[in-house]
């Protein structure tokens, strides 16, 4: 699981108790190997923008 995105409670993707459900979703049928939330090459852009990421 890849979370390339900002967790917000109340959002249809990033909310804590949707990542889980799909987590469990990945885990119990064995369909796929890998889940990722948000989009990566935004989500890099937006560390890189903010320096050190602690920002």
């Amino acid at each position: 699981m890849t979370i390339a995105s900002s967790v917000v409670p109340g959002d249809s993707v990033t909310d804590p108790d949707v990542i889980g459900a799909r987590y469990d979703d990945l885990y119990r049928q064995r369909d796929r190997r890998e889940e990722v939330i948000g989009e990566p090459e935004s989500f890099r852009a937006l560390v890189a923008e903010r320096g050190d990421g602690h920002g």
